[in-house]
């Protein structure tokens, strides 16, 4: 009873049964009061494996590991190389290696990072229920419209670079532990190792679940996400932590990304971000520019702006591509929300919004 009066105090406060109750009774209602009473993080779920890419932030994913008072049993942090990252193993390559060795999370420390590379490695990652944690070093200026990452996550230390794209950033100094790195590859991994501890405390969530407890105890929830500071900004892992029931999480939109053909068509590529309280993707048209709302919507709120529903992935055989054609002449945004199904959208961030488009008067 030590261990368990160590991590689960309320067990020693269930009130014990008055004297004349059986032997057999008495274990039956200690049972179910431990039941009641034992906090979610008791529960042990599956251990998670981690595979980073270089062997110089396996340090700091184990580090984290152990600052959220886990350890190697619980998550297993491997790197691919065991030459300090040299070779490489390129996107698809590391999925091959950290599927072959059970990982579910990977860890990237490559330059280079591109917002099309959602596009690109979503379906083989949500297909192989893995997420891909990448540093946030493009070579090239980011759109400040691309979304961040659905099957990705993309982060980068508090003062280095930010743009379009990004999803977190994160001090040095983060939790004063072990995990703490003044690099780009060091705090990719610390958050990588952090994601794993929240997978193994949360064994029902999957990893959208994981990323919108993220987003949604970070430092810039509350303002909505900005490119300029680190997208949705300085994570929180114990407050994160703290959330419990995957149906409660705030609902984020997908990552979609538009692209306009001549006659005034365009082709979305949306990368559906499949948290558990997910029922559909849901495109809206607007006559012009919305504002960002930063609060959770219903179709009436969405139709007293101006917005014009168009589809739903749900109604569609084939999802993650849409196309749509304007009339001649006229002007219009697009909003991309993600619906539950109480009949509620997720917030209207900046990224979500898409234009405004004016179709040419004829075709061409």
């Amino acid at each position: 009873m030590e261990g368990r009066e160590r991590l689960c105090p309320q067990a020693a406060r269930v009130p014990l049964p008055e004297r004349g109750v059986s032997g057999k009774v008495l274990l039956l209602i200690v049972a179910v009061a431990l039941l009641v009473v034992t906090p979610r993080f008791c529960q042990a779920g599956t251990p998670v494996r981690l595979r980073i890419n270089t062997l110089h932030g396996i340090e700091n994913a184990r580090g984290a590991v152990l600052d959220a008072g886990l350890g190697p049993a619980q998550v297993s942090v491997t790197a691919s190389s065991e030459h300090n990252g040299r070779p490489y193993l390129v996107p698809d390559a590391l999925l091959a290696d950290g599927l072959a060795h059970g990982a579910t999370i990977l860890s990237s420390s490559f330059s280079g990072w591109n917002y099309l590379y959602d596009s690109v490695g979503y379906r083989k990652l949500v297909d192989s229920g893995v997420v891909h944690v990448y540093a946030y070093e493009p070579r090239r200026t980011q759109p400040l419209q691309a979304p961040p990452p659905a099957a990705f996550v993309t982060v980068n230390r508090l003062g280095g670079e930010s743009g379009g794209g990004i999803e977190f950033g994160v001090a040095s100094d983060y939790m004063r532990g072990r995990g703490g790195s003044g690099t780009a590859s060091g705090v990719t991994s610390q958050v990588a190792g952090l994601m794993a501890c929240l997978k193994y405390r949360h064994p029902s969530w999957n990893w959208f679940d994981v990323k919108a407890a993220l987003r949604a105890t970070a430092s810039n929830y509350a303002t909505g996400y900005d490119p300029a500071r680190h997208g949705y900004g300085s994570i929180e892992y114990h407050a994160a932590d703290a959330l419990v029931d995957a149906e409660k999480l705030p609902l984020f939109g997908p990552a979609a990304v538009v692209r306009r053909l001549p006659g005034g068509r365009f082709v979305f590529l949306v990368n559906a971000f499949r948290q558990k309280r997910r029922f559909s993707d849901v495109l809206f048209l607007f006559p012009s520019r919305p504002r960002p709302l930063l609060k959770e919507l219903t179709l009436a709120e969405i139709g007293a702006m101006g917005g014009r529903h168009l589809f739903s992935s749900y109604l569609r055989r084939q999802s993650g591509v849409f196309t749509y054609r304007l009339s001649p002449g006229e002007s219009a945004c697009f909003v991309w929300f993600t619906q539950d199904g109480n009949g509620r959208y997720s917030r209207m961030e900046a990224y979500s919004i898409l234009g405004p488009f004016t179709a040419p008067m004829t075709g061409g």
